[in-house]
């Protein structure tokens, strides 16, 4: 191995502890999140009830068996249903419920991916000390 090489590999080596502290903080960062937005999500849809003469109704509704951090747990094989009314702020915090829901399934992915690249680097890490001909101890340090 030439020398410019060698010096690339060395850096690597040097910059991986830093890479997964930053993974680890954005771990963290993401799970404060996630504990911020509990029981302030929604997992329906909406569904307006229109009848000739009265004002539209928005209800927000669930699969069946599907539980919802606002609205609670229906009964096995039921769904809930919940009202939400025609009152222009009460829409509003419904369908931020909803947006806060998609942000709560994108951080879920994200947290999940970054949970599986850890996992991924611990073995590779291994690997790449195995390459080198050096153990890792069962409290992860090498020998």
């Amino acid at each position: 191995m030439d020398n410019e090489n060698l010096e690339r590999v060395l850096r690597m080596a040097d910059g991986a502890s830093d890479a997964i502290r930053r993974r680890v903080a954005d771990l963290e960062r993401i799970e404060r999140d996630l504990a911020n937005l509990g029981g302030h999500t929604c997992t329906g849809v909406e569904y307006w009830r229109r009848e000739d003469g009265k004002p539209d109704r928005l209800y927000m509704n669930h699969s069946v068996d599907q539980a919802c951090p606002l609205h609670g747990k229906p009964s096995p094989g039921g769904r809930l249903r919940s009202y939400v009314g025609s009152d222009l702020d009460h829409i509003a915090e419904a369908r931020a419920a909803l947006e806060r829901e998609k942000t709560r399934h994108d951080l879920e992915h994200e947290a999940e991916m970054i949970r599986h690249g850890l996992v991924s680097s611990g073995y590779y890490l291994r690997q790449f000390y195995g390459n080198l001909g050096v153990r890792i101890g069962d409290d992860g340090k090498p020998w």
